[in-house]
């Protein structure tokens, strides 16, 4: 089976267009309180594509940062709306130093906030949020919720410790390139655009809509 691939982009790439060929895509909402540039651009295309069938999901992220209630209320501000199709991703990174020590407790009240947000939990598990870490900044993050995860790993699939053996479990995609040439064969982008870009642990696009709980938000009503 081929994993699905999707891009992840920013302000820091051009807005998307129509060369864009994948059936999934990440896009930024914000950095903090920081509102992407780009952000309504990407949002509104990306959900005609949804309505079109065009896009079979779409993950919008926001990075972590410690005064997470303002993370969250600028995540949902930006959207307006929540969305049976689209999952939270909270992206948490070391960021050269800028966040240190053990910060699960802020970390998952954010998490637990979007997905009190996306809809009633299930099975205890958050609903629609998945997380972005690296391995080397686990100690950020080292009591985790039941939630997937992107794992970043440039050239090869990620390598997992015995400290981060849960998160090799977890894992949903690993995103295997930064635009830069680490693709072996796998593309480094779509059209001129060089980025950010994952691949799916496995799952073709209908299963990871299913392995991200599309599935079970689309049998349940949007708040």
């Amino acid at each position: 089976m081929t994993d699905t691939l999707f891009a992840d982009i920013s302000e820091w790439q051009p807005t998307i267009d129509d060369s864009y060929p994948y059936k999934w895509l990440s896009i930024r909402s914000n950095d903090g309180t920081y509102r992407d540039r780009n952000f309504a651009h990407n949002w509104n295309i990306a959900r005609s594509w949804l309505d079109s069938g065009r896009l079979r999901g779409l993950v919008v992220y926001c990075v972590y940062r410690r005064n997470w209630r303002d993370v969250l209320a600028t995540h949902r501000q930006m959207q307006g709306e929540n969305r049976p199709d689209v999952v939270s991703m909270v992206d948490v990174e070391s960021w050269g130093g800028q966040i240190t020590g053990d910060n699960s407790d802020s970390i998952n009240r954010l998490v637990w906030g979007i997905s009190d947000w996306r809809g009633p939990h299930i099975h205890g598990r958050p609903r629609r949020v998945i997380g972005y870490l690296n391995p080397h900044d686990a100690h950020i993050w080292p009591t985790r919720p039941p939630i997937g995860f992107v794992v970043p790993s440039y050239g090869s699939r990620p390598r997992f410790t015995a400290g981060t053996r849960d998160l090799a479990a977890q894992m949903i995609a690993y995103q295997y390139t930064d635009g830069q040439g680490y693709g072996n064969g796998l593309p480094e982008g779509y059209g001129t655009v060089r980025c950010d870009m994952n691949a799916a642990n496995g799952y073709d696009p209908e299963q990871l809509r299913a392995a991200t709980g599309i599935d079970q938000a689309a049998r349940s009503p949007a708040r």
